[in-house]
């Protein structure tokens, strides 16, 4: 009899260790659920600089450009005065993933979009050359390098100086 009790008496005891482990178990588990409701997830590619790399002269005045990036990082703003053939700017602009998510940049709206024949009449013969992000992901706090040339091509007209707006956006998603 005595040793039944022994073992009911280990058994209880067993059991009231198990009882406490998952007490301890689950209150480690509801803390690291907590931290994980808690923690805002967020998304936001912005354009954080873009600078001038270099300028050519075709002749002997020197192209003009104003940028600005608008307040919410989303939008580059630009004016070109070009004069002569050969006149060429350069900027490379720096994207980059404020965000805690992951993003992939689906596409970068440019407006107008000068490569299409309606628009390219506007500005000819000058042609703007960017480098090709679409598709690229982004870590967040991760930068990604945008480059544009704007360059005044020779041809048979006469050098007519060409002025012109030009804003860049981008379309971006969650990976």
């Amino acid at each position: 009899m005595k040793r039944i009790l022994n073992i009911r008496n280990n058994i209880i005891i067993v059991l009231c260790v198990t009882i406490i482990l998952m007490a301890i178990g689950f209150i480690a588990i509801s803390i690291e659920l907590k931290t994980y409701r808690d923690k805002e997830e967020s998304f936001n590619v912005v354009f954080r600089d873009i600078s001038k790399q270099s300028s050519v002269k075709g002749s002997s005045k020197e192209p003009l450009s104003e940028v600005s990036i608008d307040s919410s990082g989303k939008i580059i703003n630009m004016k070109f005065s070009l004069f002569a053939a050969h006149d060429e700017l350069t900027y490379k602009a720096i994207i980059k993933n404020n965000g805690t998510l992951p993003a992939k940049i689906v596409k970068v709206l440019r407006n107008p979009d000068y490569d299409m024949e309606a628009y390219k009449k506007l500005i000819h013969p000058v042609t703007i050359t960017t480098s090709d992000i679409e598709g690229k992901s982004l870590s967040p706090g991760e930068e990604l390098e945008y480059k544009m040339v704007i360059y005044y091509n020779p041809s048979i007209n006469n050098n007519v100086p060409k002025n012109f707006s030009y804003n860049i956006a981008l379309i971006t998603e969650s990976n």
